[in-house]
């Protein structure tokens, strides 16, 4: 019980210690600076993307499960 517990724990603990550990990459034509605006758009792009996920089928059910709902025995 203790291992199944501390386990997803230990994993990412030791994963950002072995990213913390890599030596950074030189700055290249592939290289995406987080200091600029176009970083800003894609993350709010996908802050907002990943939001309008999340919420819009819970509220686009909502009413029609609520309609459905109160309905015992299909009638």
């Amino acid at each position: 019980m203790l291992f199944s517990r501390y386990l997803p724990i230990i994993a990412p603990i030791a994963m950002a210690a072995f990213l913390g550990a890599k030596t950074a990459s030189p700055v290249g034509l592939g290289t995406l600076h987080d200091d600029t605006p176009t970083f800003g758009i894609l993350v709010l792009g996908t802050i907002l993307i990943v939001g309008a996920l999340l919420f819009l089928p819970v509220a686009v059910l909502g009413p029609i499960a609520e309609h459905f709902g109160p309905m015992p025995f299909g009638g």
